[in-house]
């Protein structure tokens, strides 16, 4: 086999040959893959991660079967695919440079591309489970790239009250364009955030999560909920939190392990529940898979962007640089790289 790989380079990626296939290893031919905003994150040098080739959203056949990756494997949760070692930007993926329960076999999904997209609402009804919300709740989600536009599609479609903040309009106008039902507004800042929120989901950068915390902290009703999805680094937590160490929470909670929020204490005084997890079950990733199948149409709308590996490195720099539209001023949400589909 031939193919090709998308590898790191300085503060973004590029394209390459990827070396001649071993016809005596067992591989997985990759047909999808999702960009993650840690992918950007990694390629622009604003994380430390060290692997070469990025993604760990993906979809690929191995022995006539279709097959999705859970990138934090049970051996060592802090080796991470796409992170810690190479991922699945590429043609293929030798079986042996993956843990043995990071491939989850699930029914195929028409179009199959939309199996890119598992893995993120994985992650999504994980922390969902972590809410195990029992009645109609007030939740404030802070971020609409594709992890919190999931956030709001899984709330509403539970009859939830939900409320995104984006500071930019052109991201609102586009989330304006979801398939996400009546009870999704979108606003600008914190401040236009209802008081009293019963759930605060933050699903912004890392650089940005101090700020988030903060506000999320001020909008919640005292034992409010929040969630964290990306990681919170004692630094980003001090402003707000008593214990600046709150974010260890979301070790507890690894690989579908559902288990109680903590309860810390605001500087402000007042006590809030906070909770978060990392990586998913093969069990979460099945359920995700069902959701993608039962209803394509509603997900789809979410991939802004499928193209071929050419055009993916393009969009990739130009969000690496900074930028959120495209050439044709088009919104750059969510990328999936469709090893099959044209460049262009």
């Amino acid at each position: 086999m031939t193919g090709r790989r998308l590898v790191r380079a300085a503060g973004g990626v590029r394209l390459e040959p990827q070396p001649p296939a071993d016809p005596g290893r067992a591989h997985v031919r990759m047909l999808a893959a999702g960009v993650c905003g840690t992918d950007v994150q990694i390629a622009a040098r604003t994380r430390p991660d060290v692997a070469s080739v990025l993604g760990h959203e993906g979809v690929g056949v191995l022995d006539g079967r279709l097959v999705v990756f859970n990138p934090v494997g049970t051996r060592d949760p802090l080796s991470i695919l796409g992170h810690s070692y190479d991922g699945v930007f590429r043609s293929w993926v030798p079986v042996s440079e993956v843990p043995e329960d990071a491939l989850c076999t699930v029914e195929p999904v028409e179009p199959v591309w939309l199996l890119a997209l598992c893995e993120p609402l994985a992650t999504v009804l994980y922390s969902w489970e972590l809410i195990a919300a029992r009645a109609l709740l007030d939740v404030g989600i802070w971020g609409a790239g594709p992890i919190g536009v999931l956030q709001a599609a899984v709330a509403a479609e539970r009859g939830h009250r939900v409320t995104v903040v984006q500071p930019s309009a052109s991201r609102r106008a586009w989330l304006r364009t979801q398939p996400l039902g009546a009870g999704v507004a979108a606003v600008a800042s914190a401040q236009a955030v209802p008081r009293g929120l019963d759930v605060a989901v933050l699903c912004v950068p890392k650089p940005v999560m101090a700020s988030a915390v903060r506000e999320a902290a001020d909008a919640l009703a005292p034992e409010g909920l929040m969630v964290l999805v990306p990681g919170l680094e004692p630094e980003a937590a001090a402003p707000t939190f008593a214990d600046p160490g709150v974010g260890a929470v979301r070790r507890r909670h690894e690989l579908g392990r559902l288990g109680e929020p903590i309860v810390a204490r605001t500087l402000a005084g007042k006590w809030l529940r906070v909770t978060g997890h990392r990586g998913t079950s093969l069990e979460q990733l099945r359920a995700a898979s069902e959701r993608l199948r039962r209803d394509p149409s509603r997900y789809a709308a979410l991939v802004t962007h499928r193209v071929g590996p050419d055009a993916a490195v393009a969009l990739i720099n130009a969000r690496c640089a900074g930028r959120a539209r495209d050439e044709r001023g088009g919104e750059i949400v969510k990328v999936v790289i469709d090893f099959a589909a044209p460049d262009g």
